[in-house]
């Protein structure tokens, strides 16, 4: 009798671990967890996989999402980048809840081709997080990150907001207008076009249309935009007082924000946003020639550097040694030997253990041997 209890239980419990696995895989859903909503879609993505949010395909040329590594152990979620085509859009859902989000309060989120972290326990992408995205189709759609494996084994749930398909081509006036955080990357990529070709007067005015439309994205794209024109050399001469203003507005909103808030807005590649703008402001003054507000920005930059979060990377290492470069070349300006010797030596120790062949090298040589000879 025993044994058959034994044998019983033992039979039990396989099956229900079973079960579990299955359910847990989405091969099939277990009894005791609700009927999932009308429509509502779920995919199990491998580290560094995509998929179409409109078919629910993996490993596509036409994907939506990527499940991305920056480093081995530093996932993320962001947009495919097609390699033809406009990309997928993605916006944090903010405080809203999953229930509360229909077609219309997709709308409403501010979309941008961006990346979100995975890594860390206060990571934008964490079990529960929810997101609008806006497909390379023109749809939107609400994804959830129903569970993130110890292997980086992504679960998403997601319900498409499908337009039904018609012969006829959308009006103008029927399509959705661009959400703020794109808005100012139009007249953006208009002034970089004509500082390219060298139509300065042009760049600046569409320069000034940027800065203005980007404040109505948040304070990060409004930081992006004020250091992106900003540091346009070019115009350093031509217009110095608005590239000081630009500038020192850029270093005043961007030094307020938290880096986990200028990686969610931006992504990324914009995660050196500080350093960048006193870097810039440091470039400007240098070509004003006021050594010693240059060197106090260049020296910003610095700190700036060896204050973000781990783990380091090769950003970090090149914006550190161009940042201690500068800096030394204004101390030996200013006649400060021994700490412009301090950060000379430094940038070379960085310049030698990345690219031992940098040029930037024997400039540095150079400057050194200068500070070694006696003061006459």
């Amino acid at each position: 009798m025993g044994l058959r209890l034994y044998v019983s239980f033992a039979v039990l419990f396989t099956l229900g671990m079973l079960l579990y696995a299955a359910d847990r895989g989405d091969y099939m859903r277990a009894p005791w967890r609700p009927a999932p909503e009308a429509g509502l879609q779920s995919a199990i993505l491998r580290a560094t996989w995509t998929v179409d949010l409109e078919t629910g395909n993996q490993g596509t040329p036409r994907a939506d999402l990527h499940w991305g590594m920056a480093a081995r152990d530093q996932p993320y979620l962001g947009v495919f980048q097609r390699g033809s085509g406009k990309p997928a859009l993605i916006a944090e859902a903010g405080a809203a809840r999953w229930e509360d989000l229909d077609e219309a309060a997709l709308a409403k989120l501010s979309y941008s081709a961006n990346q979100y972290s995975a890594w860390g326990p206060d990571a934008p992408v964490r079990k529960g997080a929810v997101f609008g995205v806006r497909t390379a189709e023109g749809n939107f759609a609400k994804v959830r990150i129903a569970e993130i494996s110890n292997n980086y084994r992504l679960r998403l749930e997601w319900l498409l907001y499908a337009t039904p398909k018609t012969n006829s081509e959308p009006t103008a006036t029927a399509a959705l207008a661009p959400s703020p955080s794109l808005a100012w990357q139009a007249p953006r990529d208009d002034a970089l076009a004509a500082y390219k070709g060298q139509r300065f007067q042009e760049a600046l005015d569409a320069c000034g249309k940027a800065v203005e439309v980007a404040e109505k994205a948040g304070a990060a794209h409004h930081a992006l935009a004020l250091v992106t024109c900003g540091g346009l050399m070019g115009l350093h001469r031509r217009a110095p007082k608005q590239m000081e203003d630009w500038l020192r507005q850029g270093v005043a909103i961007a030094t307020k924000l938290e880096q986990r808030e200028i990686v969610a807005a931006l992504g990324p590649r914009e995660a050196m946003l500080k350093e960048r703008s006193f870097r810039m402001l440091g470039v400007f003054y240098r070509d004003q020639s006021r050594p010693r507000e240059a060197a106090e920005n260049f020296a910003l930059a610095v700190d700036t550097v060896r204050a973000l979060p781990p783990p380091e990377t090769a950003d970090h290492r090149m914006a550190l040694r161009g940042d201690l470069y500068e800096l030394g070349t204004l101390l030996t300006q200013l006649r400060l030997r021994g700490t412009a010797r301090q950060a000379l030596g430094e940038s070379r120790e960085l310049y030698l253990k990345t690219e031992p062949n940098h040029p930037t090298l024997k400039a540095i040589d150079s400057q050194l041997q200068r500070l070694e000879a006696p003061v006459e």
